[in-house]
């Protein structure tokens, strides 16, 4: 062991590689240092702690897109790019794609109608915690409900379902969908999902 170290101690670099090897020591060593809460929560709560969800549950919502976290698209996005969603969102009744929220609407206010049809069903892919009791297509529900807690959680769901890197993935979105509160770490769900996209 201590030849290794004279031998390391003889060696002399010099320039750039120098300065590569220590920065790249020290970067290792904040790495390690910021990690370890995060992997405290990742072995407290193994289900809720992987990945970027344990950067947001350990209080770093200033900094979510630390490490490989990226911060989702708005419910907003979503309801008027149907083409974007990962499988089918709905159709007009020409078959065609809807190029936003007011191509499946007929009528204002209350009275009106929902004049889209087909697409992803909220019960098939939300099957714990509450279901839609209309079995409704999420479509339909993004466009009718803003600001509901269906309008939020569908939102994380195909923001999971889009970018691996996002903040939750599609099995915590389920799971936050049956269990709101992560088990008593989210105390505003709403909230917590608005600080997981722009």
């Amino acid at each position: 062991m201590s030849k290794n170290r004279e031998t390391n101690k003889d060696l002399k670099l010099d320039g750039p590689i120098e300065k590569g090897i220590s920065s790249s020591r020290r970067q290792f060593t904040k790495a390690s240092l910021l990690a370890s809460p995060v992997l405290m929560s990742v072995v407290s709560r193994p289900v809720f702690g992987v990945g970027c969800l344990s950067n947001m549950l350990s209080g770093n919502l200033s900094d979510p897109n630390r490490g490989e976290c990226n911060l989702g698209l708005s419910p907003g996005y979503w309801k008027e790019h149907p083409e974007a969603w990962p499988m089918a969102s709905t159709y007009r009744q020409d078959g065609t794609l809807p190029t936003g929220q007011n191509d499946c609407l007929s009528g204002g206010g209350p009275f009106a109608q929902w004049e889209c049809g087909g697409g992803a069903l909220f019960n098939s892919y939300f099957t714990s915690g509450p279901l839609d009791a209309n079995n409704r297509t999420m479509y339909e529900i993004l466009c009718t409900e803003a600001g509901s807690d269906e309008f939020h959680i569908i939102a994380a769901l195909l923001n999971a379902m889009t970018d691996p890197n996002y903040v939750l993935s599609v099995d915590q979105v389920k799971t936050l969908w049956a269990d709101p509160t992560l088990g008593g770490q989210v105390t505003n769900f709403k909230s917590f999902l608005n600080s997981t996209w722009t």
